[in-house]
């Protein structure tokens, strides 16, 4: 008993194992990558964010955008890592000056905002990356200020900047209150900026009270779920709408991440923003 034991341990690592692989894997068309290559593709947009636009634990809203059959031509660069806060996103601008896109489209929030819910939630990120300092709505927009300025000025980038999405369903919880906070910083940093803004956090928050759903499940604090979730992904046909369903959400799968349903949202907005040229 004791050696079949081990083995069904053995086998729940292994198997782990390679769905943290999945869930992790570094999008082959990021900055890095395309910084390296020197691609004489044009137009060239970016895609700068967290692990909703990374892909691999949300629906791939960019790598959706990159089969439009519009955009053949155009090279699309994935930016997005998972648990990234806007100060890791200040990290990766020198290589957008280096590539000087024609369009950067940014959704960051998530995280930081995540950060200020609980001693416990910034423990988690200040580990990760290694944190000095707090992580606070001055924070947020003194950094989401610095990232659209250095844009702006060494670039000469069509910038587009997305309002964090809900976190939770649940409009009476605190987090989907603070996601709601931080969707209006956003929109009065870019503003005053100058920058486009498309609001995902408002036309996700209007779907869901247009949706008439009877129940609003809220953001918990834990990491359980969202592991399970990105687990039964990788392991069955389940797609990200199932999952949400099963988890009773309407546009998330885990209370944090986008499902086709929402993703679908987003990557609208975006097309909108790249075809308009088209037209």
């Amino acid at each position: 008993m004791k050696h079949l034991a081990k083995l069904w341990l053995l086998l729940f690592l292994l198997f782990e194992s390679c769905v943290i692989f999945q869930a992790t894997k570094v999008p082959a068309n990021n900055l890095k990558a395309a910084v390296e290559t020197k691609s004489n593709k044009s137009p060239k947009i970016v895609f700068l964010g967290d692990s909703i636009t990374h892909g691999r634990v949300s629906y791939d809203y960019v790598a959706s955008i990159a089969k439009h059959p519009s955009l053949a031509d155009y090279q699309i660069i994935n930016e997005g890592i998972n648990s990234r806060l806007t100060v890791q996103i200040l990290e990766q601008l020198e290589n957008v000056k280096q590539i000087n896109p024609d369009i950067v489209f940014l959704l960051i929030g998530t995280n930081d905002l995540k950060a200020t819910l609980s001693e416990e939630e910034y423990n988690r990120y200040a580990n990760l990356w290694k944190l000095k300092d707090p992580v606070t709505e001055e924070s947020f927009v003194r950094n989401l200020t610095k990232i659209i300025q250095t844009i702006q000025k060494d670039t000469k980038t069509k910038l587009v900047v997305f309002s964090p999405p809900v976190l939770g369903e649940d409009p009476n919880s605190i987090p989907f209150q603070r996601s709601k906070r931080f969707a209006e910083l956003t929109k009065q940093v870019v503003t005053k900026e100058k920058a486009i803004y498309k609001p995902l956090h408002e036309t996700l928050s209007r779907g869901l009270d247009e949706s008439k759903l009877n129940v609003r499940k809220p953001y918990i604090q834990g990491t359980w779920g969202m592991y399970w979730t990105i687990l039964k992904y990788y392991s069955s046909t389940s797609s990200w709408n199932d999952l949400g369903d099963s988890n009773g959400y309407y546009y998330l799968t885990d209370a944090i991440h986008l499902n086709e349903r929402g993703g679908k949202i987003l990557e609208d907005m975006a097309l909108e923003e790249i075809l308009v040229g088209k037209k």
